[in-house]
């Protein structure tokens, strides 16, 4: 589905135009010719010459890869316009992950890379000709300047995600105003599965915890950030409330919530913090078999149109309100066992498929013809399963180093024998570079 996004207008961009001014000579007029009027220094005649405005986008190229392996990745620097030998450190722009006979994309950020890039919105959300207009990757011609936090890096997709400023189900970030930097917990309260096939969600098939976080900030004084606090239950003895807060400045921080206590990454663990993101021992963030499932938003605090309501955020009643929810019988459980969601990675330009099987899907960057008849239809060889480009979608990305922008689009997508979509595919990008 698409992901609209609607950003502010905070400044406009200042276009120079040029002034050609040219010194005309006086000609005269004789005999019997019509009369003519000379340009005289009083009344020049200074015709302009209008010039482009001036792009930050002085770089193109394009991009020639041949599809990874299932699983496998390739990763481009837009600034040296090459492929790199690796996906490590910051150099890196767009990472391409070889899929089942598709490919996904990822930026040097969040969960994919060390980098501090970021994608600002997806192939849904831009075409290519609308982002040829922009003059520069930090202001939306339309809209004005675009505020860095908008070009989201990946994530960690689960439970804890949420669809806020801050892409989070577990805090909401300033809502008394612009003045207001602070993290609030949103004391929602999270079901925690030791067992993902299981469904039973009360403890007796898996172990199950009801957990809450309460809180952001510790060390000295208790006003440090990267200091999250949480509170659980087993749900088998719900009557024993347990409390932790951990230091997460610096690192992931793995815990154990059987245990009550820190654990490693190659230990026992259940839950994981990094400031103020958390992640489960599950899905691609673990080995276990860890998921999640939010049992209850407490009521009062959003509006209608779920916007926080910062009188009750800011409320020092919260935690002894919201504590008889940890061992409440009545929490919303999981119909079915997909219901529990695991650790996933997540990217603005890996969009939500659209569309209705067995018409074409479109997956943003490509449209996927699930029959022979749907290809045919398409202009494309009678394959089923066949994929071919949308060069009219495209999305801007920051790159590693978080100084360079580029705007991109997949202009074709080639099979290496056009009746086997087993054989190789070959993709070319192609992209602006604002440096």
């Amino acid at each position: 589905m698409k992901n609209n996004r609607t950003i502010h207008a905070t400044t406009v961009n200042t276009v120079m135009l040029a002034l050609v001014t040219t010194v005309l000579a006086a000609c005269g007029g004789g005999g019997d010719s019509p009369s003519t009027t000379t340009p005289t220094a009083s009344n020049p005649s200074t015709p302009t010459t209008p010039v482009t405005p001036a792009t930050a986008f002085t770089q193109s190229g394009t991009w020639t890869f041949t599809l990874p392996a299932n699983g496998a990745s390739l990763c481009y620097d837009f600034n040296a316009q090459a492929q790199t030998a690796d996906c490590t450190g910051t150099a890196w722009d767009l990472k391409v992950k070889g899929g089942n006979r598709t490919a996904s994309f990822w930026t040097n950020s969040g969960s994919s890379g060390t980098g501090n890039g970021g994608a600002f919105g997806g192939p849904f959300d831009h075409t290519w000709s609308e982002l040829l207009a922009w003059k520069n990757a930090t202001t939306d011609p339309v809209n004005g300047a675009i505020p860095a936090t908008l070009y989201f890096k990946d994530a960690a997709s689960s439970v804890f995600t949420g669809t806020n400023s801050i892409q989070s189900a577990v805090f909401e970030y300033g809502v008394g105003g612009e003045t207001d930097h602070l993290l609030y917990p949103t004391w929602r309260t999270f079901l925690i599965t030791t067992n993902s096939a299981v469904l039973d969600a009360t403890g007796a098939g898996a172990q199950v915890f009801a957990l809450q976080v309460t809180g952001y900030y510790g060390g000295a004084g208790g006003t440090t950030s990267g200091f999250p606090s949480i509170r659980w239950v087993d749900r088998a003895n719900p009557g024993v409330v347990r409390t932790a807060t951990v230091n997460a400045t610096t690192d992931w921080v793995y815990f154990d919530l059987d245990a009550g206590a820190v654990s490693t990454a190659t230990g026992t663990w259940h839950i994981a913090f990094n400031r103020n993101n958390l992640k489960l021992n599950g899905g691609e963030s673990g080995s276990g078999t860890v998921a999640g499932f939010v049992g209850r938003t407490p009521a009062g605090f959003y509006d209608a149109s779920n916007k926080p309501i910062a009188s009750k955020f800011t409320d020092a009643s919260n935690a002894s309100a919201t504590l008889a929810d940890l061992g409440d019988a009545t929490l919303a459980v999981p119909a079915t066992v997909s219901a529990w969601l695991k650790d996933a990675t997540a990217s603005s330009l890996n969009p939500t498929w659209t569309g209705t099987f067995p018409n074409p899907l479109n997956y943003g960057w490509f449209t996927y013809y699930p029959t022979a008849a749907a290809a045919t239809a398409a202009g494309l060889p009678a394959v089923a399963h066949v994929i071919a480009a949308n060069p009219q979608n495209a999305a801007l990305v920051r790159g590693g180093e978080g100084t360079t922008y580029a705007r991109f689009h997949v202009t074709q997508i080639q099979y290496a024998n056009p009746s086997d979509v087993n054989s190789a595919q070959t993709w070319t990008v192609q992209y602006d570079v604002q440096p």
